[in-house]
């Protein structure tokens, strides 16, 4: 049976729900049909606690950072790194006012905040395959991550069960060197964290003309993610002048990215 193709979303986490976080954080979510992104944003001294089942990513992207405390161990997440936090509970406490990003697996997070875009999975999409058993890192406690340390092409962090690609680039993209291309049997998340994008969406035509789409050209704000499904022709531009900063989230970790070495930190797992 051929299943149709889901025209891909997106959300502006700016204008989804707030829920608090104490008195000076707020958390917002969105998610993909395997992975969870949260928008946090904190003043400074503001702290909550994360709890998961399996790891996480905190990412820090902007020059503030945060203290994490996890188990016995106190560690100062600088501006501008990924942290690959344990199971478990680690306590995180703003060091200025900023914005966090948590991204997890979709069943790790133990806490009841439905995302904004829950209803769009009230029905599993079958064409997305599903995450499988998470990896086992062997290297204990929290792990840090400098962004300005990642080098392409082998620039692409992972946990447990998922892995991003950190998009950063000054000015216009060239629009005569784009990638459209697109994914079998998985999802990507984009989210747009610095400067304003466009995302070209393609749904190619299968021999059900009723089932054809037209293209679409989806404006992206920052705290916006676009969710992106299997078998949708993508690219994506970012528009005006000053800094364009992209995170792409897929879960399970992207097994091509693995096998051409492109994941920085694979040594820390077990396979």
């Amino acid at each position: 049976m051929t299943h149709p193709i889901r025209p891909g979303s997106l959300v502006p986490l700016s204008d989804t729900p707030e829920h608090r976080l104490g008195e000076d954080a707020s958390l917002r979510r969105a998610r993909g049909q395997n992975f969870v992104v949260d928008w946090i944003e904190g003043a400074a001294g503001a702290s909550f606690v994360s709890r998961s089942s399996g790891e996480a990513m905190l990412i820090a992207a902007q020059d503030s950072g945060a203290s994490l405390k996890h188990a016995r161990a106190e560690i100062v997440m600088a501006g501008r790194t990924i942290a690959i936090l344990p199971a478990g509970e680690t306590a995180v406490s703003f060091a200025g006012s900023s914005t966090l990003i948590r991204l997890c697996g979709i069943g790790a997070l133990e806490d009841d905040t439905a995302p904004a875009n829950a209803d769009a999975y009230a029905q599993a999409d079958p064409t997305v395959a599903a995450p499988g058993a998470p990896s086992i890192a062997h290297v204990p406690g929290i792990r840090l991550h400098p962004i300005e340390s990642l080098k392409a092409p082998a620039d692409k962090p992972r946990s447990a069960d998922l892995s991003i690609n950190w998009v950063e680039y000054r000015g216009l993209r060239d629009r005569r060197a784009l990638s459209p291309h697109d994914h079998a049997d998985f999802e990507q998340g984009s989210l747009a964290i610095a400067g304003e994008f466009l995302h070209h969406l393609r749904v190619p035509w299968g021999p059900d003309a009723t089932q054809w789409q037209e293209d679409r050209h989806i404006a992206a704000p920052p705290a916006s993610l676009m969710v992106i499904p299997p078998r949708v022709i993508h690219t994506t531009e970012g528009l005006g002048e000053g800094e364009h900063v992209l995170l792409d989230i897929f879960c399970p970790p992207r097994a091509d990215f693995l096998a051409k070495g492109w994941i920085a930190n694979d040594e820390d797992y077990e396979h």
